[in-house]
């Protein structure tokens, strides 16, 4: 009997814990339909405490919540100290109403993720996709300096092309690689994937052509469906008519979903919170990386390893002073044995990765450093006094790096604080059709295509003989001085 009690006790403390457990878990994901109740409110109070921020609700004309997107004044203020590179992605939701949760981010000179804007759309299509980049355009007008960088969903591409007709549109190598991977035969497809990648990356129009025609050859099929259903300016870095630096792929902004994958479960508001504190560490963390630096280090870490790992080499490369008046310099490649030409005034070089780069390649920074050595000699500009950092593009500037982080991001405060005008209360949304799912409900994504996916289930194990072997084929030792046999003879 007592046995019997302890028992129940048990099972009574676990089923109170697993309740317990469960309401704390609908705490944090909210209640969805409070969500899009209190979103005017929220968006309110958000645009209140963090200023500059711009906010948008759409709704259907049965006043049902289509469309939300949000732009933090810090980012969109940071943005113009930083490259003008943007990478776009979606991945779905996975509450109750579906929909999907957009990101337009720009990565900054240290390769840290730095979001732009973000969105609840009701899919990927051309009316979704077309408002979220004509919102956009509200903070960050159409400029032949843009970039967009995305996988080549069409609806996608569509709208960037309609509402950012100055800009260019890249689309990413890695989603492409795959793509061309599965069209190849006879061969290896992640030795074609990468031998793709490595053609794409290419500094010079010669280098490019000589590894396309090997490619041809190689790959016949893989180079049909790249000649049939790509151009060559939306992948290939020596015809990308924009300046992208060294970004070609969307795999950043594709982290940043993973980095919010519990979140897509949550209510609207909830999602909203955690993507914002989120976004206000990211801002404290780099804000303390970009200003804890030597006052004397006046390039991003990234960049500063980089030119240190070339300096031994650069210093042991030969230099011929060509122009001393326009800084034009002969620079022998010890490599390969190649001459390239330098100019430190336009910070080009003949062998293109300073151009595309926008920080000194390995015979820019040799130039610089006969420049350094060499004493002016008559006719050469006087007026002239490159320093160090200079020789980059100002964007991989630690000066510019801190000022992108300036800005504070605060989070929506408790809604026992909230102080919002009557007139906002008063304004209610009807939330989106639930979705009706069958079956199991689905936590993993589908891979992506030529993506794979580590397996789980029906992993081969090990044969189980339970040491009946010795039986078929005797026993087995070690050591080669030994019959496997014993009941043999030696």
């Amino acid at each position: 009997m007592d046995l019997i009690k302890l028992k129940l006790g048990v099972s009574v403390s676990y089923s109170t814990a697993l309740r317990g457990k469960n309401l704390a878990m609908r705490e944090l994901r909210g209640n969805s339909e409070d969500s899009y109740k209190m979103l005017y409110s929220y968006l309110h109070m958000l645009e209140q405490v963090n200023s500059g921020t711009t906010t948008k609700v759409e709704l259907d004309e049965a006043g049902k919540f289509k469309y939300l997107f949000i732009a933090l004044g810090a980012c969109i203020e940071g943005f113009k100290v930083m490259r003008k590179v943007i990478l776009v992605d979606a991945t779905f939701l996975k509450n109750e109403y579906g929909g999907v949760l957009v990101f337009a981010k720009a990565q900054d000179p240290n390769r840290h993720h730095y979001p732009l804007a973000f969105g609840v759309l009701d899919g990927e299509n051309n009316a979704s996709w077309t408002w979220f980049f004509e919102m956009l355009k509200t903070v960050i007008p159409d400029s032949s300096e843009i970039v967009f960088m995305s996988d080549r969903n069409q609806s996608l591409i569509t709208a960037v092309a309609n509402v950012y007709p100055q800009s260019h549109h890249g689309h990413c190598i890695w989603h492409l690689a795959q793509n061309v991977r599965n069209h190849a035969c006879n061969t290896i497809k992640a030795v074609v994937a990468w031998r793709f990648m490595e053609l794409a990356r290419y500094y010079t129009l010669h280098e490019f052509e000589s590894a396309y025609a090997s490619f041809k050859v190689r790959y016949p099929s893989a180079f049909k469906y790249l000649e049939e259903n790509t151009k060559r300016e939306t992948w290939a870095r020596v015809y990308f008519p924009g300046c992208r630096y060294n970004l070609d792929t969307s795999n950043s902004v594709e982290s940043m979903n993973s980095a919010f994958r519990d979140a897509r479960r949550y209510a609207l508001i909830p999602l909203l919170d955690t993507i914002i504190k989120k976004i206000s560490d990211w801002f404290n963390e780099h804000r303390k990386d970009a200003v804890s630096g030597s006052i004397d280090t006046k390039l991003v870490p990234l960049v500063e390893i980089h030119l240190h790992n070339l300096w031994g080499k650069a210093e042991k490369t030969p230099v011929r002073e060509l122009n001393s008046y326009d800084l034009e310099y002969e620079v022998t490649d010890t490599d390969d044995g190649k001459v390239y030409l330098v100019n430190l005034i336009a910070k080009t070089c003949s062998c293109k990765v300073y151009d595309y780069e926008k920080y000194p390649c390995l015979h820019g920074l040799a130039a610089y450093l006969y420049f350094l050595e060499v004493p002016a000699a008559h006719g050469r500009r006087r007026e002239v006094n490159i320093e160090y950092h200079q020789l980059s593009s100002q964007y991989y500037w630690t000066e510019l790096w801190a000022m992108a982080y300036y800005m504070t991001i605060y989070f929506v405060p408790d809604k026992s604080e909230w102080n919002v005008p009557d007139h906002i209360k008063l304004l209610q949304i009807i939330p989106p059709k639930k979705l009706t799912r069958k079956g199991r409900k689905k936590v993993n994504r589908n891979p992506s295509v030529g993506e794979r996916r580590k397996r789980t289930q029906n992993v081969r194990r090990p044969r189980t003989n339970f040491g009946f072997s010795w039986l078929l084929f005797g026993m087995r030792t070690n050591n080669p001085s030994e019959p496997n046999n014993p009941s043999e003879p030696n």
